[in-house]
């Protein structure tokens, strides 16, 4: 039900703006309307500026320009009236969206209560606490690579896999690291990490590539790209990929932008 309210409100934004372009367009669209018909293989336009005038004035191949014009002003007046009755709507469904949606009525009620109810859906913690509590067993590390822990503790394999872990506990943001999934005909993988969106409950892959001046880190790391699509894991969708250099680190601000675009 949420979901429904964000798209609506991303829609009644799109129209807003879409309204005001067509309200500016149709102030400077020239008088009068367009009247078009037919005489064998030819078509003929007429400028009609006094309604009661049903012939109008015959627009001359050279001034084609203004059919063209009379023709976008009745376009733009129909898109503003569709405009107008869908926004209509949206103002009507919103004017009847109740406080408390119907999967968060569970979660208002008190906590004994709670226990003699079976809910129509987990509330949003129930539903991570289990999704954390999932056991598995991640990639071994080796007995000669760094050590590098989170601020939960969990061992990761480099600093920056510190500070995306780090930014998504502070942000409250669900994980697993080298969680591993399976893909047909490669087998098992392990993502950096397995995010968790609490709002749409999807589960999104977050792979961080951390030495992408080096020619053959570079070309595994497409071939490791290469297998998600083939897979339907893609970017911009259920997968985030971050990268950098020796001359250009990872930094708080860019792993904050990809969590508000995919995780919030």
């Amino acid at each position: 039900m949420e979901e429904v309210k964000n798209l609506l409100e991303a829609r009644e934004k799109q129209l807003l703006q879409l309204k005001k372009e067509k309200e500016k367009a149709l102030k400077s669209a020239p008088e009068g309307s367009l009247r078009i018909c037919r005489h064998g293989d030819r078509t003929q336009y007429y400028h009609r500026e006094d309604p009661k005038d049903c012939n109008g004035v015959y627009i001359r191949e050279k001034e084609i320009a203004l059919a063209q014009k009379l023709a976008q002003k009745d376009y733009d007046k129909k898109v503003l009236s569709s405009i107008e009755k869908e926004l209509n709507a949206i103002n009507k469904y919103f004017s009847c969206y109740p406080d408390v949606g119907a999967e968060q009525v569970y979660d208002k009620l008190h906590s004994e209560r709670k226990k003699l109810i079976l809910p129509i859906m987990e509330s949003d913690e129930e539903y991570v606490s289990n999704w954390e509590a999932v056991e598995y067993r991640g990639k071994e590390f080796y007995e000669d690579t760094p050590e590098f822990y989170t601020a939960k503790g969990e061992r990761v394999r480099s600093k920056s896999e510190v500070i995306i872990a780090d930014v998504l506990h502070r942000e409250g943001v669900p994980y697993r690291y080298e969680y591993p999934i399976y893909i047909s005909g490669v087998g098992d993988i392990y993502p950096d990490f397995t995010v968790l969106n609490i709002r749409t409950r999807k589960e999104i892959l977050w792979e961080h590539f951390g030495m992408m001046d080096d020619p053959e880190y570079v070309e595994k790391a497409v071939q490791k790209i290469m297998t998600y699509e083939q897979n339907e894991i893609l970017q911009g969708e259920n997968l985030i990929l971050t990268y950098e250099t020796r001359k250009i680190p990872l930094n708080q601000k860019t792993i904050m932008r990809k969590l508000w675009q995919y995780l919030k």
